[in-house]
C-alpha cells in the first residue's frame, strides 16, 4: 500500500506543478503493461523468459505547432524477467594438506537461475510529431528511478577442473544481488500515440538501456545489462475537451 500511495502523492505534485490553463496543454492519465527483460548478449545456453508487468502514470502535452508537440510523462512500471545462464572463472579453494591449509588455484563452472522485480518510476520527455489525424510519432530520452528492485535466485556450481572428481559441488544455493542494482537509470525512448476518440489514446511505446543496471564495482556480469522493454498503454484525455490540443488542430 505504502507504494500505491507514494505514486498517488508524487503524481499530484506533478499536475500542480503545471497548474496553469492553457488551449495548448492537455492532461492524460494511462495504464498499461510492459513486457521485456534486462537483457546481455548471451553465451552459450544461455535462456530466459520476458516478463509482463503493470503500468501505471499521468502525462502532459504540450503542442507549440499544427505539428510538433513535447509529451512529458510519469510513470510507475514493475520489470520483471526470468533468467538461466552459464558460469565459469578462476578461484582459490582452500584445501587442508597434512595438517596444514594451503589455497588451491583451480576453476569454476555452474549454472545460475534467478529472476528480476523490480519497480520504476518512469520520466520519459517525448518529442511529439503529428503524421495524421490519428497518430503521433514519439521519441526522447527517458530517465529511470528504482523504486524497489529485486534480483535473486539459486546457483549449481562445481569446483574442480576435473568434472568428475570435482573438488566441492554446491546445489540450489540462494543468491541475493539486489543491493548491486543501479538506482538510476537512463534510456532512449521511441513510439506511437493512436487517437481512438476525443479522449481515448493508444499509446506503443520501446525503450533501450544506455546504461547496465548494474553498479560499475559489480563484477559478476562481464557484459553491460540493459532493461530493454515494449509497453503498451491506453491513455484517457481529462479535462475540459476544449483544451485538447489534437482537436484545436483539427479545427485550424
Amino acid at each position: 500500500m505504502s507504494f500505491i500511495r507514494l505514486f498517488v502523492i508524487i503524481t499530484v505534485l506533478y499536475f500542480l506543478q503545471f497548474g496553469v490553463r492553457a488551449q495548448n496543454i492537455a492532461y492524460d492519465i494511462k495504464a498499461g503493461a510492459n513486457v521485456g527483460t534486462p537483457y546481455s548478449k548471451p553465451t552459450v545456453n544461455d535462456s530466459g523468459k520476458v516478463g509482463i508487468g503493470p503500468v501505471l502514470g499521468a502525462f502532459i502535452n504540450y503542442t507549440f505547432s499544427k505539428c510538433f508537440g513535447v509529451h512529458a510523462e510519469l510513470s510507475c512500471a514493475y520489470k520483471c524477467a526470468s533468467f538461466q545462464t552459464f558460469i565459469s572463472g578462476d578461484t582459490n579453494y582452500p584445501e587442508t594438506i597434512l595438517g596444514k591449509p594451503y589455497k588451491i588455484h583451480t576453476q569454476y563452472t555452474g549454472w545460475v537461475k534467478g529472476a528480476f522485480k523490480n519497480y520504476y518510476f518512469d520520466f520519459p520527455v517525448f518529442l511529439a510529431y503529428k503524421i495524421s489525424e490519428k497518430f503521433n510519432l514519439l521519441a526522447g530520452p527517458q530517465i529511470s528511478y528504482l523504486l524497489k528492485g529485486k534480483n535473486t535466485g539459486t546457483a549449481d556450481v562445481e569446483v574442480g577442473v576435473n568434472p568428475k572428481y570435482p573438488y566441492t559441488t554446491v546445489d540450489n544455493a540462494p543468491f541475493d544481488e539486489s543491493n548491486e542494482l543501479n538506482k538510476w537509470d537512463y534510456s532512449l525512448a521511441c513510439g506511437t500515440s493512436y487517437e481512438a476518440t476525443k479522449r481515448l489514446f493508444l499509446n506503443l511505446t520501446a525503450s533501450y538501456g544506455l546504461r547496465s543496471i548494474y553498479k560499475k564495482s559489480y563484477t559478476q556480469a562481464a557484459r553491460k545489462v540493459r532493461n530493454i522493454y515494449l509497453q503498451l498503454s491506453a491513455a484517457f484525455r481529462i479535462g475540459h475537451i476544449k483544451d485538447n490540443p489534437v482537436t484545436e488542430n483539427k479545427t485550424q
